[in-house]
């Protein structure tokens, strides 16, 4: 992918039309009407007691965030955090307040919403209540984490974190429609909201580095639903339990590893890591956040991992003999599944309990000899898997949650690559490249699938797909010539024309920032290059991801 065909792109990147780019904040838990707030007494006061009342909070009554009381994980959790803070709750943090914050990301995921939303009412409850849900008025009639004066709810609905967030959201989506809270700084939303005095507003922008730190390690912790598989290949990213993105490039020589310097931030050098040479990466997490890589090679099967969540990575041990492509996903019970593809058709092995010991590899019952594998879960968690050869599509699945498999069902015609995908309601998505073009198939229920589809595209092409931050599939092509893009026109629908995204390379890759947008890998003979969403609905151009990196061919 040399520099002069990555840099041959589009300058106007396509705004979905009627999608506002962001359709977000969809779903709210039932409950009573909210009123929108209305300016009262108090208003000029806001915030000053409150916030130079210092971290440690005052010493009037509170009641839980969450009815259970704080878990185990919350305080190891706030043990954690603290010494990277830098503001106000730097040393402050505990297990009662990081249940606070845990109900408070909970409730803006079950929203819809993504991990920037979180940090945005993290930063709010950080200034207003050092995040301590009180349960007598701090001044005037405010209660609760946000410090929610009368005409916001009852007493109880102030002092119930999932209804005081979405209470919240419900102004912020207010005064910022269509999800244009995403392109706001953190500090403006949460001040625009709240309303303090003037002089007081920049107090919310101090603590948004600390809120977003604290809402991206709540938001890698939690699921809902399965923990969706990372894509395969030789470029591969993942993202750490604090919310770093961590990239494998597959070289000549071995692995090269580059990572995330801060959240949603800038990239490292290169690091040479060992490994097999000329390798097939995957990339899966752990139960307990951490990251395992996986590699394979004509030769030989190794895997690595990191020491503990979001921390250095071990040496290399032996997963397997030699083989062609690799699979990995997670089933619903946390537990990793490798799949790997050789000359004897398609092969499983894995762990025998969440972060712990493997089982020995176990054949699958046949599957395409040297098929090119994807993996996803279903709906209820259930692990799917294609097999693509030259000649054959082959389709295998979980029987039960976290259980057995079926036996290989034919899924298509034979094909280049594929890439697999799940729409918002779940409902997977897969993608396949032929000399032709670029073809799909979908779930029209969780037991059938449509018929074959062709969606253009270029032909022959390395395949990848990530999701947008309210939920649209976004697939991206590349072949020797040119690399493409399209996307679901609207969360669970059809899909846009192809559009150019660059110059032609050997592979492709994409993952997922802690903030929802879409980082995408290129390679070529001469390095790795990457591109990255800037908002939510412009993309910046190619360039190097730090140095050249491995080249690959």
């Amino acid at each position: 992918m040399p520099r002069d065909l990555l840099r041959r792109v589009l300058t106007r990147v396509a705004v979905v039309a009627g999608a506002g780019a962001l359709a977000v904040g969809t779903i709210t838990p039932a409950a009573t009407a909210r009123p929108v707030p209305e300016p009262g007494p108090g208003k000029d006061r806001h915030g000053v007691s409150r916030y130079f009342g210092g971290p440690e909070g005052f010493a009037i009554p509170t009641v839980p965030c969450d009815p259970a009381g704080p878990s185990a994980t919350d305080g190891l959790l706030a043990d954690q955090l603290n010494p990277q803070l830098n503001a106000k709750m730097a040393g402050h943090l505990d297990a009662y307040r990081m249940s606070c914050a845990r109900m408070v990301t909970q409730a803006v995921k079950d929203r819809g919403l993504n991990p920037r939303a979180a940090a945005i009412a993290i930063a709010t409850i950080i200034v207003e209540s050092s995040m301590n849900n009180y349960s007598q008025a701090v001044d005037y009639t405010s209660l609760g984490l946000f410090q929610q004066q009368d005409w916001w709810g009852s007493r109880e609905q102030r002092l119930d974190p999932v209804y005081a967030t979405n209470a919240f959201f419900d102004e912020v989506e207010r005064q910022y429609p269509g999800g244009s809270w995403n392109d706001e700084a953190i500090g403006e939303v949460c001040w625009h909201v709240q309303r303090p005095r003037e002089d007081l507003r920049y107090l919310y922008g101090v603590e948004a580095g600390d809120a977003t730190l604290i809402a991206n390690a709540l938001w890698s912790g939690m699921t809902v639903g399965p923990e969706h598989p990372y894509g395969s290949g030789r470029v591969v990213s993942g993202r750490s339990a604090d919310g770093r993105l961590e990239a494998f490039a597959a070289g000549a020589d071995g692995v090269y590893h580059a990572w995330q310097t801060a959240v949603n931030g800038a990239w490292s050098q290169w690091r040479f890591e060992g490994g097999p040479r000329n390798a097939q990466l995957a990339v899966a997490a752990n139960a307990d956040g951490r990251l395992e890589l996986f590699a394979l090679s004509a030769g030989t099967f190794d895997h690595m991992w990191q020491t503990g969540p979001s921390a250095g990575w071990s040496g290399w041990a032996n997963f397997g003999t030699g083989g062609y492509r690799l699979a990995a996903g997670t089933n619903a019970d946390g537990r990793i599944e490798v799949f790997a593809s050789n000359a004897d058709g398609v092969f499983h092995r894995w762990q025998t309990a969440p972060s712990g010991g493997w089982a020995g590899w176990e054949g699958t019952g046949g599957g395409p000899a040297d098929a090119r594998l994807a993996m996803e879960n279903a709906p209820d968690g259930r692990l799917e898997v294609f097999a693509l050869s030259d000649t054959t599509f082959r389709h295998l699945y979980q029987t039960a949650v976290s259980g057995g498999w079926s036996a290989w069902e034919d899924f298509g015609g034979g094909g280049h690559d594929v890439a697999v995908s799940h729409n918002q309601d779940g409902r997977l998505e897969v993608f396949a490249s032929n000399a032709t073009g670029v073809f799909h198939r979908w779930q029209t229920s969780p037991t059938s699938w449509s018929a074959w589809t062709g969606t253009g595209g270029i032909s022959d092409a390395e395949l990848t797909t990530s999701r947008s931050v309210d939920g649209r599939v976004e697939v991206f092509a590349i072949n020797s010539v040119t690399a493409s893009h399209a996307w679901q026109t609207g969360p669970n629908a059809a899909y846009s024309a192809w559009e150019t995204f660059g110059g032609g390379g050997t592979e492709i890759g994409a993952s997922t920032n802690a903030d929802g947008r879409i980082e995408v890998f290129g390679t070529s003979h001469a390095g790795v290059y990457h591109r990255w969403q800037t908002g939510f609905t412009t993309w910046a151009e190619w360039g190097w991801l730090s140095d050249s990196g491995p080249a690959i061919d």
